[in-house]
């Protein structure tokens, strides 16, 4: 029955937070992150891909493991630089619940490392140029050549 009730929490299984992460191995590392090694989650990342290459999975909610890594309480570079060695960087872009995984690290910045910050938009930027090269601002022969210069500048200087 698709509406039984978990026995532990008694949410129907689509809202079961308890075990929301129970068959999305690649999330529940990235949420404990401050326990997780990279090599625990590399593991995880090729026997997922070994059954769906490139895609990310994601939850019930939408959120990939990047999400959930830059919205955990502990977010960790060397492990974001894992995610990043096995999955496009246009995921930092993808939207669950309306938001990107880029916005949590935004609405966190004060908590988190300038490494890490600079990781994540280094990505994200690199993402954007890569997904709109033909861009009109790009055609025009202004704006966007320039703010990806000024962007760069930005994040070597955080």
């Amino acid at each position: 029955d698709s509406f039984a009730k978990n026995s532990f929490t008694g949410c129907p299984p689509k809202l079961d937070v308890v075990h929301r992460f129970d068959s999305h191995p690649i999330h529940k590392l990235c949420y404990h992150a401050s326990t997780t090694t990279k090599e625990e989650l590399r593991q995880a990342i090729a026997y997922h891909q070994s059954l769906t290459p490139v895609q990310p999975v994601q939850d019930q909610f939408g959120m990939t493991p990047f999400h959930v890594l830059l919205s955990s309480p502990t977010p960790r570079q060397d492990l974001l630089l894992v995610l990043l060695e096995h999955y496009p960087p246009w995921v930092l872009d993808m939207r669950a619940i309306g938001k990107r995984p880029v916005d949590y690290i935004i609405t966190r910045w004060h908590l988190v490392s300038s490494d890490l910050l600079q990781t994540v938009f280094r990505a994200w930027l690199v993402s954007a140029m890569e997904r709109r090269p033909n861009h009109r601002h790009s055609q025009l022969g202004w704006g966007l050549p320039s703010w990806k210069q000024d962007m760069q500048a930005r994040a070597d200087a955080i």
